[in-house]
């Protein structure tokens, strides 16, 4: 049996990012980096989101930067029922997501870190260690392990035993349609259970997307995309030396479905806490961080239970755009709605 300092199963952002700040840290550990996915099956994948990505993540994943940038973005605009439109200056990017993984990947192989194209089998903890196998046969080992292996993971199966609280099902379309390139648009409503509709640019063309089942599109569909969005957080995510991240943490976001930022900030977060062996520093890092605030899924449930018109009163006092004072009254007229309000500020910080 293969053994090694630290294996992470997913090469997705959670997974990758983690690979690479531990040879980014530690040149001379042993790493291997596992993915199911290789040529166009990882490409298709990986395009199966809005690609869109705060200026802040690339702040706090520093040495990475952003790269591989398809679209600048300094405007988020929300329209709602009522007539509502609010407009929030925001910077970030559409970003090409399966070549920015890539050029990480690169990064982390040219330190020498392993990557195998695999999947995995079985997980277990033996002897003071995490012993794998894989649909290959191979069977591989290692003192710590991260699990970045998406929202229907072994490793949190076979070694937590758990399951997401939550799963949010999406639907996406690239479709033949141009939208501003340098905004991003959400569309709330009681059609979206709690979610919305997103219009993002995609090159030429634009990316529209929902929870399943509850809109159309109208434009020529050239891909269609499905997702499972996992969310609401785990009551463990450290076990033993076993770490998870990203989807397979059920840490997107509920309110934003925004899962970039915060999986690639788990990546390097388990990644310096296998560097230090120190587990509850990385539950820690999740129970303080805004990402993982309560309010975020209270807001969920909530709008989930509005109807139009609902959600046109709880906006109808942002007519203007969200301002300290529009805020502040808002807070006080509709005290119904105070946990809305908490959750959208802290969403504008965190939320992708």
């Amino acid at each position: 049996m293969e053994a090694y300092d630290a294996i992470i199963v997913g090469g997705g952002c959670a997974g990758t990012t983690a690979a690479f700040f531990l040879k980014e840290y530690r040149p001379e550990m042993n790493v291997l980096l596992i993915d199911r996915l290789d040529g166009k099956n990882f490409d298709l994948y990986h395009r199966m989101c809005g690609e869109a990505v705060s200026e802040s993540a690339f702040r706090e994943l520093r040495p990475l930067r952003a790269e591989q940038v398809v679209h600048d973005i300094n405007y988020v605009e929300e329209r709602w029922p009522g007539g509502v439109v609010l407009g929030i200056r925001h910077r970030g990017y559409i970003v090409d997501r399966p070549r920015l993984l890539r050029s990480i990947q690169a990064r982390y192989l040219a330190r020498g870190g392993i990557m195998e194209n695999d999947a995995l089998l079985s997980a277990r903890r033996e002897n003071g260690r995490y012993e794998l196998e894989c649909s290959s046969g191979r069977k591989v080992a290692a003192r710590s392990l991260i699990g970045a292996d998406g929202f229907n993971s072994r490793v949190r199966r076979d070694i937590f035993g758990t399951t997401p609280p939550e799963v949010i099902w999406t639907e996406q379309y690239l479709v033949d349609k141009q939208v501003p390139e340098h905004k991003i648009v959400f569309i709330q409503g009681e059609r979206y259970n709690g979610g919305y509709r997103w219009e993002f640019p995609a090159g030429k063309h634009a990316r529209i997307g929902f929870p399943r089942g509850t809109d159309v599109v109208r434009e020529d569909i050239i891909e269609r995309h499905r997702r499972a969005i996992p969310t609401g957080s785990l009551e463990r995510i450290a076990y033993g030396r076993c770490y998870l991240a990203g989807d397979a943490a059920a840490m997107p976001n509920p309110l934003t479905f925004g899962g970039i930022r915060v999986a690639m900030l788990a990546g390097r977060q388990a990644a310096e806490a296998v560097l230090w062996d120190d587990p509850e520093r990385y539950e820690r890092w999740w129970r303080s961080s805004m990402f993982s605030h309560p309010s975020f899924m209270r807001a969920f449930d909530h709008f989930a239970g509005l109807d139009d018109a609902g959600y046109a009163e709880s906006s109808r006092v942002f007519g203007s755009g969200l301002l300290p004072f529009a805020f502040l009254k808002a807070m006080f007229r509709y005290p119904q709605y105070r946990d809305l309000y908490m959750a959208y500020v802290r969403s504008a910080i965190v939320g992708w």
